[in-house]
């Protein structure tokens, strides 16, 4: 249930906080007040679209708060505590704050959430009704997903069946369309897929040899240099010339100090370091003296490197970037060039099974379709059921199923609610002869079965009345009371009607101060009630008369109430 809802700065709105109560709470107001405002700070909240529009003038933030006690919603304590989410005493905030610079920031007890996350705990929380849906209701297109959303539990496995065998079916015909190509582009593609295997197949290219070649390339360019300078580090080292080597100097020194080492332990140690130098220059003048001979020259090996390393990159050009992704086209290119050489078989093959996966496919459309018109004749009952309530006694209301060609993701049905309002009328699409009140009624029956099926805690309906008044707008109301002892709901109404039956009345103001316009919410008094019915009812004429008719509305809405829902 939602107990509170703080707003900052969005819209007219700058800073208010509204306490919601259990049963039927309705907001009334003037034209152009705010009324849809506080539902769209709601939608806000539970995780719907962010529009920058809604800051308040002159504002860089906003931010909306919703707190609601979950301690009756078992599932959306277990998706919190899924994500790691502390529901200390089922009371649980959801946050949203929003900035002109696109930051959009979600949180539920503080705890930072995806929005994905937030719209899908919300979910379980609240159903919000907005003019929207009147429009899907009229669009026969939408039909389906009503039922689809009445019988969701029940359809849901055979949904996922009919999902899984359409994308098994659809990636065998993908298969079998790629090998139906016509015999001059599939000639084409054998010709060029030929050449491009032959090209990196003939390379005979290794994953690792292109940085051995291009060490190896190094070297050739700089051949003459290392010569030279392996050449001399050589001589200076080890074998000497003009001047004594390094080894020279270091033994004879060596020797120098051996000759007094039994001196003094200094002079030992000395030796020793000495020694050890020795041998370690020795080792590099071996070593410089084979790289040094290794230092052949070979200009037919150079010129072989070069041009395997120009090769490898002219191939780079065409299938890389890299190495790699070349021979990884070479590999793919021969697949595809052995399934194109063999399409017969394996096209009677992909064809064989095909037949096998549509067969799948239809069957567990058909299970589908079946189980929906069963749910489909159920929801018809329950509507008309709910129709009567609504001053729609002589209704017919069925859904009309026609199955389409070919199976699809979401099975072979199209589905359209039909309607006949009048007795010895035949039934007739729904969009095509309903009326805006009927339309309102019907989706007022359809929310208040999602009701009576144990939907969500929190029922929201912004105008809903469209089209309706008089004795019509009484019944509304009465319905509407009926659904707030199952669950609270929050209606914004033009209605004095639907206002009188309300458990809390909340009265939206618009303000001026100065050069700023604003927006605020206040809960009515019993006093303050008569003075907004009487303005509802009355519109200019809110004297004496038209407060003892408000008052009157009240007291026998509150007689109603007793008699009928208590």
């Amino acid at each position: 249930m939602l107990l509170e809802l703080n707003i900052l700065n969005i819209a007219l709105i700058e800073r208010l906080r509204i306490e919601f109560g259990r049963g039927l709470n309705v907001l009334t107001g003037e034209t152009g007040a705010g009324k849809s405002i506080v539902v769209d700070c709601v939608n806000l909240a539970l995780g719907g679209r962010a529009d920058r529009d809604l800051i308040r003038t002159g504002e860089e933030k906003a931010c909306v708060r919703a707190l609601f006690d979950i301690s009756k919603n078992a599932d959306a304590e277990k998706y919190l505590e899924s994500l790691g989410v502390d529901t200390e005493d089922g009371l649980v905030e959801v946050s949203r704050e929003i900035s002109r610079s696109g930051k959009n920031v979600c949180r539920v007890n503080g705890a930072m959430l995806t929005l994905l996350n937030v719209k899908q705990f919300t979910s379980m929380l609240v159903d919000v009704h907005g003019q929207h849906e009147h429009q899907q209701l009229m669009d026969a297109e939408k039909h389906l997903s009503f039922l689809d959303a009445y019988a969701l539990e029940k359809l849901a496995p055979y949904k996922a069946a009919v999902k899984t065998a359409h994308e098994a079916y659809s990636k065998t015909m993908k298969e079998l369309n790629r090998l139906n190509m016509d015999e001059a582009e599939r000639a084409r593609r054998i010709d060029n897929l030929t050449f491009q295997h032959k090209e990196i197949a003939g390379a005979k290219l290794k994953a690792d040899e292109e940085e051995t070649l291009l060490s190896k390339n190094r070297i050739y360019e700089n051949a003459e240099k290392l010569s030279g300078h392996l050449r001399i580090a050589y001589e200076r080292v080890y074998a000497g010339g003009k001047s004594i080597s390094a080894q020279e100097s270091l033994k004879r020194a060596m020797d120098a100090m051996g000759a007094i080492s039994e001196i003094d332990e200094k002079y030992a140690s000395l030796h020793s370091r000495l020694e050890e130098a020795f041998y370690a220059v020795s080792d590099i003048g071996y070593e410089l003296q084979d790289a040094s001979e290794e230092m052949e020259f070979d200009p037919a090996e150079a010129e072989k490197v070069a041009d395997r390393l120009d090769l490898i990159q002219r191939l780079k050009r065409k299938y890389g970037p890299e190495l790699r992704d070349v021979i990884e086209f070479g590999k793919k290119a021969a697949e595809e060039l052995k399934t194109l050489n063999a399409s017969s078989d394996i096209k009677q093959e992909l064809e064989d099974t095909l037949r096998i996966k549509k067969k799948t496919l239809v069957e567990a459309a058909n299970a589908l379709s079946a189980v929906r018109k069963e749910k489909a004749d159920q929801l018809s009952l329950a509507v008309i059921e709910q129709l009567k309530d609504l001053g729609m006694g002589k209704t017919r209301f069925e859904a009309k199923f026609e199955t389409l060609d070919a199976p699809q993701a979401d099975g072979q049905d199209k589905m359209e609610f039909m309607i006949s309002p009048n007795p010895g009328e035949p039934l007739r699409p729904l969009a095509a002869i309903a009326s805006g009140g009927e339309i309102s009624r019907i989706m007022l029956a359809l929310k208040a079965i999602t009701a009576e099926n144990e939907g969500v805690d929190t029922m929201i309906f912004d105008e809903i009345d469209t089209g309706i008044s008089g004795r019509m707008a009484q019944t509304v109301g009465e319905k509407m009371c009926m659904l707030g002892k199952m669950r609270q709901v929050i209606c914004v109404t033009h209605l004095a009607q639907i206002a009188a039956l309300s458990d809390q009345q909340y009265l939206v103001e618009k303000t001026v101060s100065g050069e700023h316009t604003g927006s605020t919410v206040r809960k009515l008094s019993e006093e303050g009630r008569i003075d907004e019915i009487a303005r509802m009812v009355g519109g200019a004429d809110e004297g004496e008369s038209g407060r003892l008719h408000a008052k009157n509305m009240l007291e026998a809405a509150n007689a109603l109430k007793k008699k009928r829902f208590c």
